[in-house]
């Protein structure tokens, strides 16, 4: 009778570890996890709009959500992160993006607005501090090692190895060539091009305009100022490979893209003939 009595209570001992091994797996993956990302900024690989995205492990969105700007959804501060089941679960502050004579070379519009002078800086910080996103990755098992759940999170985010030149639109990529301290990028195009010089090449003259709108964001923060981009004015006069070189963020650089990529010129001249050329223009976005 007391051998059974032992071997029952072994039995039960021993059941009662299995079932409980998981949960401890899961406390310590989630822990390390904690360790990895909590209070990190983290950049997604695609700029997703939306307060609640789902993505498979392997990085493909669930559903369907639009693309946004990367200095408005690209990047979220995590504010907590947690395996339930066979899914991460990130809460997340969108971190809204400025480029200003202090941004190295950009930085949080929560910090630009703290040096603000303005009278009700702390009410539009607020609004910033609300622009949450819920974000789930479904995992491959119910109980993930470490190993799994860092694949996941890199199929979604950005590694710290990787610069977001990688990932951004084109136009894009010029700017962050110089930051990263690489040659541009060199577009092939089937006609030269050149660049003004007085008495040789004429420069063209602007002929239709649209002005950009403002973006929500920009708006929000009453973020306002002078950017510069760079265009072809191929020989038609059309505007072709706009690309930015001093940009502002909060999604107005994009809208400023959009905004040039329709201006027409009367088109350079080289002896007499039109021709193609480089130039830069300025893009204003003011308030008032």
């Amino acid at each position: 009778m007391k051998h059974q009595r032992v071997t029952a209570f072994f039995a039960l001992w021993l059941f009662s570890i299995l079932i409980a091994a998981p949960a401890f797996a899961g406390n310590d993956v989630e822990d390390q996890l904690k360790s990895d990302y909590l209070g990190k900024v983290l950049t997604l690989k695609h700029f997703y709009k939306g307060d609640i995205l789902r993505f498979q492990f392997d990085g493909a969105l669930v559903g369907v959500a639009e693309v946004g700007p990367w200095t408005v959804d690209g990047q979220v501060f995590v504010k907590s992160i947690e395996v339930r089941g066979r899914a991460l679960h990130i809460l997340g502050r969108r971190v809204c993006l400025v480029f200003d004579t202090k941004a190295k070379p950009y930085r949080d519009v929560l910090e630009s607005l703290a040096e603000s002078s303005a009278k009700d800086k702390d009410k539009l910080a607020e609004a910033f501090q609300k622009k949450t996103v819920e974000i789930q990755i479904d995992l491959a098992s119910e109980h993930p090692d470490l190993n799994a759940a860092r694949s996941a999170m890199n199929a979604v985010f950005l590694q710290p190895t990787q610069s977001i030149r990688e990932i951004v639109p084109d136009f894009w990529r010029d700017y962050f060539d110089e930051i990263d301290g690489q040659p541009r990028s060199v577009r092939h195009s089937t006609e030269p091009v050149y660049f003004v010089k007085p008495g040789e090449i004429s420069p063209p003259r602007q002929t239709y305009a649209t002005n950009p709108g403002f973006s929500e964001d920009a708006r929000r923060a009453k973020d306002q100022g002078t950017m510069m981009v760079s265009l072809v004015v191929d020989a038609s006069g059309s505007a072709r490979d706009v690309a930015i070189t001093s940009p502002l963020g909060l999604g107005l650089d994009e809208n400023a893209v959009e905004s040039v990529s329709t201006w027409k010129f009367e088109p350079a001249r080289k002896n007499g003939e039109p021709v193609a050329v480089k130039i830069e223009v300025e893009v204003d976005f003011h308030l008032y």
